[in-house]
């Protein structure tokens, strides 16, 4: 199970786009802020609607066809 993708402001994004945006986590931040996933981001993120983002994982059921493509760069989600 890896993640492929994550949603946020009303919209799914690559692991790179969500990188980009909320810039990646050290060591030191999961001490107080939650962990840290395999793509350096915390789960304590929060978007500019002030939601937390969620991973979407290779393996989440997809009936609507949403996670197909980058909101922001719009590469394909694999």
């Amino acid at each position: 199970m890896r993640i492929i993708a994550y949603t946020y402001e009303a919209d799914v994004h690559c692991p790179e786009c969500a990188r980009e945006r909320f810039g990646t986590a050290d060591a030191s931040f999961t001490n107080n802020k939650g962990w840290i996933d395999e793509h350096g981001i915390s789960d304590a993120s929060i978007d500019g609607e002030g939601n937390p983002i969620h991973p979407v994982f290779d393996i989440d059921e997809d009936p609507d066809g949403a996670f197909t493509h980058c909101g922001d760069c719009h590469e394909e989600l694999t």
